[in-house]
């Protein structure tokens, strides 16, 4: 009687074993005219000449304008952080942004920013957010349980890891940041918001070619009824909640909202404008909704695709979480956790470029850069460059242990920005990252369904092109 064969284990991967995720194909060379417009409007990743990956500085001009691509550390620097008065805020990011975010802290120059970030900045100290983490917590639980409603606990199915993230992040920006925020609200906040930012491309393409904002393009008025809805339904969550604050039965005020209403200028005492308060909910909004729900979605498919650094990280929360609800007082035992984020968000940074207008001539490196020219920080192409990063374009959650972070200049790794307009919510981004991976890790094994290759598809955040279809396997 033949024996039977008993098969050979199969490898697992290691944490050395070398994932090289989804790019973009750069151009070899500058771009014509219209193929450079026409990739701009698909995709405005793909316009970026190889040697943005490997160079200091690049120029490229058309009709008159003056475009550069910085990555260069000790440049960005010279940009975003020591000649701040010389390199402003771009009217084109006011053109594609100002409708929806009006002149919040994003958008605004120098003066009215300035005000802004004084009067909010205290709402966003470390030590105070750590209380919002069992919020960020619930908010993926209840994921979690709508997962496990739709699979009936049944065998691994396929599910959309970034309509998730972006359901789980917005459901904590309606509980922190818009709180009383009605449901009939927060279904058409989401869709204003997705109408608008789709197809931003059209209107970041006829800003950068100059065109007046009177010339018609095929999202023009589906994004300017989008802008309204988005902040009309801000305007009315601000008006109620600052009626409940104030009534006797009112609820108590310690979401960010009510800490934005009582905010006073430390100087002079006056409080925001309700336009200005809706121009920085809205602004929240983006900054703490879209961008965080992309760096998950990508953190997600990474994980999928390097199943020994999702059990690593698994085992970690295993042991310093266990079954306990998720708290602020975890989140340091997460190390492992939190490298996966970060290296999630060099490789596919949430928003993916930061403009700058030269108001003044000035020299950067080796380019004369004249008055009025376009200045642009590709931080999604400074995050996998040749020069500055060892084999740029693996996942290697390692590049961000203590020491290896430090070796590196300040200005390499730029997810938030850089210089004195770094984003206001990073502490509350990196709470919230790590906060839902522990979550939904503990509770759940993602693997890739074998198909699906996402396109980091550029539209002011960082997307994967056709959505990120995972195989989800509740444990």
């Amino acid at each position: 009687m033949q024996r039977a064969l008993t098969p050979e284990p199969t490898p697992q991967p290691s944490l050395d074993t070398p994932l090289y995720p989804p790019t973009v194909r750069p151009p070899d060379r500058d771009l014509p005219f219209l193929f450079y417009v026409a990739k701009l409007v698909a995709n405005p990743l793909r316009v970026m000449p190889k040697a943005v990956y490997t160079d200091p500085i690049v120029a490229y001009s058309f009709l008159n304008t003056h475009l550069f691509w910085v990555t260069a550390p000790e440049l960005i620097e010279r940009v975003l952080l020591e000649e701040t008065g010389r390199y402003v805020k771009s009217p084109l990011e006011r053109r594609v942004l100002g409708p929806t975010l009006g002149d919040g802290m994003l958008t605004a120059q120098m003066d009215t920013w300035r005000w802004q970030r004084k009067v909010a900045s205290p709402l966003f100290r470390h030590a105070d957010l750590l209380a919002f983490v069992p919020a960020m917590a619930a908010a993926a639980e209840t994921q979690i349980a709508r997962w496990r409603e739709h699979s009936g606990g049944s065998a691994p199915f396929t599910a959309d890891a970034e309509a998730a993230m972006m359901t789980v992040t917005f459901d904590i920006i309606a509980t922190t940041v818009l709180a009383g925020c009605e449901p009939a609200e927060g279904v058409a906040i989401k869709r204003a918001d997705t109408a608008y930012m789709d197809p931003i491309s059209w209107e970041i393409t006829a800003a950068v070619l100059k065109l007046p904002g009177w010339v018609w393009h095929p999202a023009q008025r589906q994004m300017r009824e989008a802008a309204s809805t988005l902040r009309g339904a801000v305007a009315t969550i601000i008006e109620r909640r600052r009626g409940e604050i104030g009534s006797a039965m009112g609820a108590p005020a310690d979401d960010l909202l009510a800490r934005l209403l009582a905010a006073r200028d430390p100087e002079t005492g006056a409080p925001m404008s309700d336009t200005m308060m809706v121009d920085n909910l809205t602004t929240f909004l983006e900054a703490g909704h879209q961008t965080t729900a992309q760096a998950l979605s990508w953190a997600l498919y990474l994980l999928a695709r390097a199943p020994a650094w999702q059990d690593a990280a698994r085992a970690e929360i295993a042991n310093a979480v266990g079954e306990e609800a998720i708290e602020g007082r975890h989140v340091a035992s997460l190390p492992v956790t939190l490298r996966i984020f970060k290296e999630a968000m060099r490789l596919y940074p949430p928003v993916p470029a930061i403009l700058r207008l030269a108001k003044e001539a000035d020299q950067l490196g080796d380019e004369a850069i004249p008055a009025g020219a376009i200045v642009i920080i590709p931080v999604y192409a400074a995050h996998r460059h040749h020069a500055r990063w060892d084999d740029p374009d693996r996942f290697d959650p390692d590049r961000f242990l203590p020491d290896r972070e430090q070796e590196r200049p300040r200005a390499q790794y730029l997810p938030f920005g850089f210089g004195p307009r770094t984003c206001l919510g990073m502490p509350f981004a990196y709470l919230e990252g790590v906060a839902i991976l522990a979550s939904v890790l503990r509770r759940c094994r993602f693997s890739w369904d074998g198909r699906h290759v996402p396109e980091p598809l550029s539209q002011i955040t960082l997307h994967p092109k056709g959505g990120m279809p995972l195989k989800v396997e509740l444990i």
